[in-house]
């Protein structure tokens, strides 16, 4: 088996492995660099337009994160919409949409909760405003027909939204990656890493057809992140909770993003209106929140998710205080029941869709199987808690990024912060400067 000497191989050619490589392309004096993706194109998984929410998370409606969650997410979400300034108006309106967007309340306790979000977060977001049934009608008119009258109901409303496809984000980063070094810069599909080894003077990067030396490896694999850096010795603590969602698809009734208020502390978001980038022509409401043994959609290798697991007596303990929270245990429970045909689509009529959307019926629903993914959520077995948001473990010359939401809003962020990182690991330059320029504010207020 050969090998071939790079400075740095990146495993994984989604949202997160093209961000790196858009950074460290353009940032840095990096020459050889590699992208190895196991499919035959980029973002086949979670960043593909179809297993995501194509939102752009700032943490102003995202009622379940804290105050320092969402005034990190808001940094993350700037550099993306700075980034998009970069870029061609053509390219850019094909990736990018502004929309309106508001988190609903429709009882007095989740309206009393999304008046303390508006008060905690006027500095954050000063431009985020309440709006009563009235406003609200004629902003999003399908939120309030057919609502009873003496139905409560409140929004936080936010203009600065936007939709993205994410897939074509990925695209774009690798498309502005190749400059006069491009013979340096390579990427390979169809390959699958089998393993990782430590060597004296990097790693070698195994695959199904040959091996490849680096000096540093990023891995930008998602769930499988977790599964390489246990193979290594890291992440020892730490396990992965394979959350799926579906997507239910009704004709375009919303205007903008609708969501619901979720309860802090837990990491999935609560069931939202989309619309979708992709087709003017249609909303989709979910996702729906089910428990699949695998580390990627429709791939049912339970074996590979399972080793993701220690199982010992903490493993134990986690799970089972996890899972039978009293919250994700309802919200577990009557999400299994969404798929179900016909009674399946009757409850998430009920319970869900028509809290959004009052008027909706049976017949408007279709459940899709085209649309939805898995979102990994950490599990930190000494804290026996799912980890909110993305995790990243790093090493002797090496970095592991485990994405679960909002991975795709936080990858150009966190490809700063990795590209840093290895720019004083392996002494290389980085042009502040450049960055800063074309990001429009000093990296230290950024991170």
């Amino acid at each position: 088996m050969s090998e071939t000497d790079f400075d740095i191989i990146i495993v994984g050619g989604g949202i997160t492995g093209a961000a790196l490589l858009y950074v460290l392309s353009n940032y840095t004096n990096m020459k050889k660099v590699l992208i190895i993706e196991k499919y035959s194109r980029l973002a086949t998984l979670n960043s593909n337009s179809r297993n995501n929410a194509q939102t752009l998370h700032f943490g102003d409606i995202e009622t379940n994160y804290t105050l320092e969650k969402s005034k990190e997410t808001k940094k993350q979400a700037e550099l993306v919409v700075q980034y998009s300034k970069l870029i061609s108006r053509e390219k850019r309106d094909t990736i990018f949409q502004k929309c309106q967007k508001m988190v609903l309340g429709v009882n007095e306790e989740e309206i009393e909760t999304l008046h303390g979000i508006k008060e905690r977060l006027k500095d954050v977001f000063p431009g985020l405003r309440g709006i009563e049934r009235k406003e609200l009608e004629k902003l999003e008119p399908y939120v309030v027909k057919n609502r009873p009258q003496r139905e409560k109901v409140f929004a936080l409303l936010s203009d600065n939204g936007y939709m993205v496809d994410f897939g074509k984000l990925t695209q774009s980063y690798i498309e502005n990656s190749f400059g006069k070094d491009r013979a340096n810069t390579h990427i390979i599909f169809d390959t699958k890493v089998n393993d990782v080894v430590k060597t004296t003077d990097g790693y070698s990067v195994i695959t199904d057809k040959r091996s490849y030396k680096a000096k540093f490896v990023i891995y930008a694999a998602g769930t499988y992140s977790l599964l390489f850096a246990k193979r290594l010795g890291y992440g020892k603590n730490l396990s992965i909770l394979s959350v799926g969602g579906n997507f239910y698809i009704t004709k375009r009734l919303l205007k903008g993003k609708v969501y619901r208020v979720q309860k802090g502390g837990i990491p999935f978001a609560a069931i939202h209106g989309d619309p979708d980038i992709t087709d003017p022509n249609i909303n989709r409401f979910g996702p729906t929140v089910t428990l699949p043994l695998e580390l990627e959609r429709r791939h049912n290798d339970v074996l590979s998710y399972l080793r993701t697991f220690d199982f010992d007596l903490q493993t134990t303990q986690s799970l089972f205080k996890i899972l039978f929270n009293k919250d994700i245990l309802r919200i577990i429970r009557k999400n299994m029941f969404y798929s179900v045909p016909v009674f399946g689509a009757h409850s998430f009529l009920k319970n869900e869709a028509q809290v959004i959307v009052p008027s909706l019926k049976y017949s408007d629903l279709k459940l899709s199987k085209e649309y939805g993914g898995i979102r990994p959520q950490i599990i930190d077995e000494k804290k026996r808690a799912l980890v909110l948001g993305e995790s990243k473990l790093m090493g002797d010359h090496i970095i592991f990024n485990i994405t679960p939401s909002p991975g795709a809003s936080s990858a150009l962020a966190n490809a700063l912060k990795d590209v840093l990182y290895i720019a004083k690991d392996m002494d290389l330059e980085f042009n502040h400067e450049k960055f800063e320029k074309n990001f429009g504010s000093p990296i230290s207020k950024m991170m």
